[in-house]
């Protein structure tokens, strides 16, 4: 005679380890796919800031001032090539966190006569400010089969230089 509980066992661990390992290599690719939306956040919001920096110094001390769009434009893209390791037609370079053509959707500078509104996304602008609503693709890193091979990244993010400092 032979005994029988062994395979109830390996059946039992494969019920089990199957689904635990899928949700473990899951955890780990959002994770990762999160840092690469980080990465391109924070370039995005680099190249914003030295958009906003194009204008005169002595202007920007002074308070209210206003951006040249075209100079900001201009400025925003060098810097967010730079940062994202662009070509000049925004196709990755090796390196890059992206896999396909980056495109800036919106690209929208707020100044004085233009302020307070709202972005189109919602957001209240109350300062010399840049839009810039971004998207790209990058490459999933684990699970290519269960949910395709690439992810769509888009990033919206509203930059201004203004420090409020408030009393508590």
């Amino acid at each position: 005679m032979r005994d029988k509980r062994g395979s109830g066992t390996i059946i039992f661990g494969l019920l089990f380890l199957i689904p635990f390992m899928t949700f473990s290599m899951f955890l780990v690719e959002s994770k990762f796919l999160y840092s690469i939306k980080n990465a391109a956040d924070d370039a995005v919001t680099a190249a914003a800031l030295a958009a906003l920096k194009s204008v005169n110094p002595l202007d920007i001390a002074y308070g209210e001032y206003v951006l040249d769009a075209n100079a900001a434009r201009d400025t925003f893209y060098e810097y967010l090539r730079n940062n994202m390791k662009l070509d000049a037609g925004m196709n990755p370079l090796p390196g890059s966190v992206a896999v396909g053509p980056v495109y800036v959707d919106e690209f929208i500078v707020y100044n004085p006569e233009s302020y307070p509104a709202f972005c189109p996304r919602g957001t209240y602008i109350k300062n010399t400010a840049i839009h810039v609503v971004l998207r790209f693709k990058t490459r999933r890193p684990v699970l290519k089969g269960l949910f395709g091979e690439y992810v769509d990244i888009t990033l919206h993010r509203d930059v201004d230089n203004y420090y409020n400092l408030q009393e508590e």
